[in-house]
């Protein structure tokens, strides 16, 4: 024959597509991994962020109660003397379901409330 054949044959098709299929598998695992470890990064940093908030208006005074879950999230705080005299441990936690329990502790030194 002159000039040969061209296009593809019907196993070379075959091979390109199983191929095709095993990359887009690959990708769309990958792709769901990443979003939820966006999803779960997000988490921590709203728990981060509501610690820190508590914490602050722990050395502002306020000892009032928050009241309840905010959204999935349950803080929880405690004060108690430290040393040396004058100084109080603040403590707040932070918990919330992320695939298992997960928890978020932040304390500080500040000086007893009078």
């Amino acid at each position: 024959m002159a000039g040969g054949t061209r296009g593809f044959t019907v196993i070379e098709l075959l091979v390109a597509t199983t191929i095709f299929a095993a990359l887009a598998a690959a990708l769309a695992q990958t792709l769901i991994h990443a979003q939820q470890a966006r999803a779960s990064s997000a988490r921590w940093l709203c728990a981060t962020q509501l610690a820190e908030e508590r914490l602050e208006r722990l050395r502002a005074g306020d000892r009032s109660d928050d009241g309840g879950p905010i959204g999935e999230f349950t803080r929880t705080w405690r004060t108690a003397p430290a040393e040396p005299a004058g100084l109080e441990r603040l403590e707040v936690l932070v918990t919330w379901d992320d695939r298992g329990a997960q928890r978020f502790a932040l304390s500080a030194l500040a000086r007893s409330a009078p």
